[in-house]
C-alpha cells in the first residue's frame, strides 16, 4: 500500500523506489501483486512514467487513509510500550455511570494525566464476563471472590420501590415483597442486579410478581411510577432528585433486599493503573454515594 502512494505522488517507479529506500525491482513487484490482489490496473504506463488509472485515483484517498491509520497505530503502540500512555478499562451499570463515575474519573484523570479512561456500559453479568475475559481491568458491580477475582467493598445497593408520593405504601418505611403482590411492577430487564435480587425474594415468598413493564431504560420507568403508572424496582443508586417520588427499601423476610456496590478487578491483571482508581474510588465514595440521601436500613455486612 505505501509503495502504491509512492508511486501515485512520484509518478515514477524509480523515484518512489529512492525515496522509500527500496529497490526499484522491489516496488515494481510489490505494485504487481497489489494490483493481481485488487483485481485491477492502478496505473497508466507511459514509458517510465506512471499515472494513476481510474481506478488507481479512486483507491488513493482511501489508501492514503489506511497508512495514516498504520502510522497512528504505530505511534499508539510506542506510547504504550514506553509507559508514556495507558488506559485503563472501566465497567459499570449505567446508573452506577451516571452517578458515580464522573466526578471519579475526574479526580482520577487529575491525578493520572497520562491514563486513559475507556468506559463499558453493561449488566452485571455481562461485566463480569468482560472482566473475566480481560476485556476490562476494573468493574462496579456486586462483591464478587472466587480463585481470580477479588473485591473492595464501596457502598450498599439496596433494592427501591419507587412509589408516587400519594401511593398508599409510602407511609411504610419498608415494603414486604408481600405487599406487591396486587400492584403492577415496572421492572429492569433479568441479567440487571437489582431484577435478580427481587426475582429471588419474590421466589422465596411464593408470590408471583405483576409485571407491566420490563425495560433497561430505567428512567423511563421512574418517569411512569412518577405518574402512578405501576411501581417501580431500582436500585438505590438511581438518581431521584428532582423527581415527585418516594423510595422505600424491599425486604425479604425482615431483612432488606440488596447487596454491597463493589470494585472488582482480575488478580491476575492488576496493575498500578487499577491500584489507584481503587484508592481514589474508595476515599471518594465513602461517605458520599449514591443513595445515602435515601437514609434507608442497613444492609448485612457478612459476604
Amino acid at each position: 500500500m505505501r509503495y502504491f502512494v509512492g508511486v501515485a505522488e512520484a509518478r515514477s517507479v524509480s523515484l518512489a523506489a529512492e525515496l522509500l529506500h527500496r529497490s526499484q525491482p522491489a516496488v515494481s513487484r510489490a505494485i504487481q501483486d497489489l494490483e493481481t490482489e485488487l483485481g485491477v490496473s492502478l496505473f497508466v504506463r507511459e514509458g517510465r512514467r506512471m499515472t494513476p488509472s481510474v481506478e488507481g485515483w479512486g483507491l488513493l484517498p482511501h489508501a492514503r487513509a489506511v497508512l495514516r491509520s498504520a502510522d497512528d497505530l504505530g505511534a499508539r503502540a510506542h506510547q504504550l510500550a514506553s509507559g508514556k500512555v495507558a488506559v485503563l478499562r472501566i465497567g459499570g451499570a449505567a446508573s452506577t455511570v451516571e452517578s458515580v463515575l464522573p466526578r471519579l474519573i475526574a479526580s482520577y484523570t487529575a491525578a493520572q494525566p497520562s491514563v486513559e479512561v475507556a468506559l463499558t456500559l453493561d449488566s452485571g453479568s455481562g461485566l463480569l464476563s468482560a472482566l473475566e475475559q480481560g476485556e476490562l481491568d476494573i468493574i462496579f458491580t456486586r462483591e464478587v471472590s472466587n480463585e481470580f477475582l477479588e473485591s473492595k467493598r464501596l457502598f450498599p445497593m439496596h433494592v427501591v420501590a419507587v412509589l408516587q408520593k400519594k401511593h398508599p405504601l409510602g407511609k411504610q418505611r419498608t415494603i414486604s415483597v408481600e405487599d406487591l403482590r396486587d400492584e403492577g411492577l415496572l421492572l429492569g430487564p433479568k441479567p440487571f442486579t437489582s431484577r435478580m435480587l427481587f426475582d429471588a425474594a419474590c421466589r422465596a415468598a411464593d408470590m408471583s410478581p405483576k409485571v407491566m413493564l420490563e425495560s433497561p431504560f430505567q428512567g423511563a420507568l421512574l418517569a411512569l411510577a412518577e405518574v402512578g403508572h405501576g411501581v417501580a424496582i431500582l436500585p438505590s443508586t438511581m438518581g431521584l432528585a428532582g423527581r415527585s417520588v418516594i423510595a422505600r427499601a424491599l425486604r425479604g423476610d425482615s431483612a432488606p433486599i440488596g447487596t454491597w456496590t463493589a470494585l472488582v478487578w482480575d488478580r491476575r491483571r492488576r496493575t498500578a493503573q487499577v491500584d489507584a482508581f481503587i484508592e481514589i474510588a474508595a476515599a471518594t465514595l465513602r461517605n458520599d454515594y449514591p443513595g445515602a440521601d435515601l437514609r434507608l436500613p442497613a444492609l448485612a455486612v457478612n459476604r
